[in-house]
């Protein structure tokens, strides 16, 4: 079983470990695609309200913006179809996030960095410049953690990628994001994950994952913050493609629009 990787593609976006080995953090060499990202200018709303978001300051922006942005459904166009999403709504400080990320076109055009078949398929890396001063406007910070046992780990759920080390509070980082596919576990496996993560399962989500598919062993360490509500056959289509030893697929996957619809 694995755990969650997150690639450093550029400043700003964190790492996680692997479930054996800690992988290279730097992208493949390979030939760019001719697909383009198009994000929006960078004298969006975002950048002229907010500023340069921090760490000491994302609570507020984020919920001062989660106020004035409602909405919690949202398209992704995907190099291998279209995949729709609801955000939680007691998750605000993500779906805020998120809603964000979407009207400022961060999405439009960013790649799947690592795709895992029954595991999960994480996107919203770049590695290209555009993208990166839209970082580097947008700001460096991380999100508060949001868990709570009502989101899980199910096939479908959506969930924050972040980095491992030196984030004991287990905070998101708020470029990149994963679907889940996920495994059948065992309750022995289960007992595992408990004791390595700290981490007690309730009866009702020990009961699901024994009968069906999720990523049982990061619960509790990610938080889980919106669900695939249309599409989730795209996944599985994600996680199947040929990729490298750190799992980046050999050709690039793209989201290629994200838009919000209501």
């Amino acid at each position: 079983m694995r755990k969650l990787f997150i690639f450093c593609l550029l400043p700003f976006l964190y790492s996680c470990s692997g479930e054996e080995t800690r992988k290279a953090q730097q992208k493949p060499k390979k030939e760019k695609s001719e697909l383009k990202p198009t994000p929006k200018d960078e004298n969006s709303v975002v950048h002229e309200s907010y500023n340069y978001i921090t760490d000491e300051t994302v609570v507020k922006r984020l919920t001062n913006y989660g106020k004035e942005n409602l909405e919690t459904i949202v398209l992704l166009s995907t190099s291998k179809g279209n995949i729709k999403i609801r955000l939680f709504k007691d998750t605000p400080l993500h779906r805020a996030n998120f809603i964000m990320m979407v009207k400022e076109g961060y999405f439009d055009g960013t790649v799947f960095t690592r795709v895992v078949k029954n595991f999960m398929a994480q996107g919203g890396g770049t590695y290209d410049e555009t993208h990166s001063r839209l970082k580097r406007k947008i700001g460096n910070y991380s999100i508060p953690a949001e868990f709570t046992k009502k989101h899980y780990h199910k096939k479908g759920a959506i969930g924050a990628a972040r980095g491992y080390q030196n984030n004991p509070e287990m905070r998101s980082a708020p470029y990149s994001f994963y679907f889940v596919e996920g495994t059948k576990y065992s309750n022995n496996a289960l007992d595992h994950y408990e004791e390595e993560n700290n981490y007690k399962y309730p009866t009702e989500h020990r009961s699901y994952y024994c009968s069906e598919q999720g990523a049982a062993h990061i619960a509790g360490v990610h938080t889980v913050f919106g669900e695939i509500i249309e599409g989730y056959s795209v996944v599985p289509k994600l996680t199947a493609v040929t990729t490298d030893s750190r799992d980046w697929p050999n050709t690039d996957l793209f989201i290629i629009k994200a838009e919000v619809v209501e």
